[in-house]
């Protein structure tokens, strides 16, 4: 199958059997998930929606106009290693999880192995930006409000192919101390030129999730993964070389999904008390770790805990936390999280993997919620109206 091969519409609406609300399901052929919750899957002008599917036998990218329904591929992958191990199964295609618009919603940004690439949703022009040496193994993009600044980590490609292939054997390792011997590092990229810098190198510290400030591109959000330790997240500032912990996480907290707010002002995370099951919070604080606000609740189980702030500041989305298996709206009030539930995603996932995670987020202009949602064993992507 081919860049440029065109599918009829796949969606169909739902009424959901909780709320009553109208839901649309926008694929349905073979697995379809959209991009990294932290990554918006819709164009800046709302025109069309960016997935992976795996409809041609491996992950490749395709583009939903959301007017029409119809849907392009854009990528016509070869078979390298595409999971995102331990967060998912083995995959092969362009990489899982990875992928970011940039260049103003015109372009997305993937990997295909070692190779950094974009394509054009338009006009389908392929890109390559760089290549990375093989030893090192690429992790999830991400790119300013303007699209012009990409930046991503990489680790020990050495480590994670012997873990990973140990894992998928079905080797259980008795505890998760081996990432964090992996060296990271942190490269910056011009999305136009692919002109790439490496702004942090940091033996023995696995980092993930880095994120980008909206308008100050010296400003760099990241999360130690897996830590034992109150250093979840952490910031960099390339124009002072200034790097460390954000101050603030209590020594009895866990912090998971860190993010910045639409104008770069705060920093947001969820996170919950050790040893307490039925308490978690949503938090912010400004980037120095001043002005920390925290809300908290109370949840009968937590399944998935993924939570977005709406564009336009008028709450947060989550995917549990609690109301468990719903996509629910969260406002604050006295000090506390109320949950209003918009439907019920229901996911199901036998085996850790991100392709089945709801990871929900808004379009642009803050009017519909994506989603993700596997049942049956296929994964595919629904919107519900965040009003009524």
């Amino acid at each position: 199958m081919t860049v440029g091969r065109r599918f009829p519409p796949e969606w169909r609406k739902q009424t959901d059997a909780q709320t009553g609300r109208a839901v649309r399901q926008l694929t349905s052929v073979g697995h379809n998930y959209h991009l990294y919750f932290y990554n918006p899957s819709v164009t800046p002008d709302g025109r069309y929606l960016v997935f992976y599917s795996e409809r041609t036998g491996l992950a490749n990218l395709f583009r939903l106009e959301l007017a029409s329904g119809e849907i392009v591929q854009l990528t016509d992958a070869a078979p390298a290693r595409a999971d995102y191990w331990p967060f998912s199964p083995p995959v092969r295609g362009v990489a899982i999880c990875l992928a970011a618009l940039g260049d103003g919603g015109r372009r997305v940004f993937f990997f295909e192995g070692q190779a950094l690439r974009s394509v054009h949703l338009e006009t389908f022009e392929t890109r390559t930006l760089l290549t990375l040496p093989p030893d090192r193994r690429p992790s999830m993009l991400h790119a300013n409000a303007s699209g012009d600044t990409l930046v991503f980590a990489t680790w020990d490609e050495a480590l994670f192919a012997e873990r990973s292939r140990r894992a998928y054997a079905g080797e259980v390792f008795p505890d998760e101390a081996f990432f964090q011997t992996t060296t990271s590092a942190l490269l910056r990229v011009d999305a136009a030129t692919g002109r790439a810098e490496e702004v942090l190198h940091r033996p023995d510290f696995w980092i993930n999730h880095v994120l980008l400030h909206p308008t100050r591109r010296n400003l760099l959000l990241f999360c130690h993964e897996f830590t034992p330790d109150r250093d979840r997240m952490w910031l960099l500032d390339t124009d002072t070389g200034a790097c460390g912990p954000i101050p603030g996480q209590g020594a009895d907290e866990w912090y998971q999904h860190e993010f910045w707010s639409a104008d770069g002002e705060q920093v947001c995370v969820h996170g919950g008390w050790h040893g307490v099951s039925e308490r978690a919070f949503v938090a912010w604080c400004k980037p120095d770790g001043t002005g920390w606000e925290r809300l908290a609740h109370t949840t009968p189980g937590r399944v998935y805990a993924h939570y977005n702030r709406h564009p336009s500041d008028q709450g947060f989305v989550t995917d549990g936390e609690a109301r468990p298996n719903c996509i629910s709206r969260v406002e604050a009030r006295d000090g506390e999280q109320h949950f209003t539930v918009l439907c019920r995603h229901d996911t199901e996932e036998p085996v850790e993997d991100q392709r089945a995670h709801p990871h929900p987020q808004f379009t642009p202009d803050g009017r519909q919620v994506l989603f993700t949602a596997n049942h049956g064993g296929l994964s595919n992507i629904y919107s519900v109206a965040w009003d009524g």
